[in-house]
């Protein structure tokens, strides 16, 4: 295995860019598959307070709070501002968490399958922060 930042000859990359290169390119087959059929069944139509029509709602798991699947918010950014862009106010959270994506040849497959077919739950953008900050500090 090379040292850590040192260019893998076959590939013209070190091995940490190749793994960030795979998890990007993996998450959007995730986003199109299992993610989306899990907002597909678990979303139900109620009323928008806003606008006082319909729309489809999911319900975070942790604290109950309804959210609309287009519904969209400003994030507040480490540094206390406010993000530019507004993003979706709930995320898709690996309840189990994700394997680790160490060594590309050995875990590919469990990160794979834990992306796609892992236990998966709805939950709002705070809440999700928090599951995978436990999740990371076990």
């Amino acid at each position: 295995m090379p040292k850590r930042g040192e260019i893998n000859p076959v590939t013209g990359i070190t091995d940490g860019k190749m793994r960030t290169l795979l998890k990007s390119n993996l998450r959007p087959i995730w986003r199109q598959t299992s993610r989306k059929e899990l907002i597909n069944a678990v979303r139900y139509k109620a009323t928008n307070p806003k606008t006082g029509r319909l729309w489809n709602v999911v319900d975070c798991q942790d604290c109950g709070r309804v959210m609309g699947v287009s519904e969209k918010e400003r994030r507040v950014k480490k540094d206390g501002t406010l993000s530019k862009k507004p993003r979706s106010v709930f995320e898709v959270d690996h309840v189990n968490g994700i394997t680790p994506l160490t060594d590309i040849q050995e875990t590919l497959g469990d990160f794979w399958h834990d992306l796609i077919y892992g236990e998966q739950e709805i939950v709002c953008y705070a809440c999700h922060k928090q599951r995978t900050a436990k999740q990371r500090n076990k």
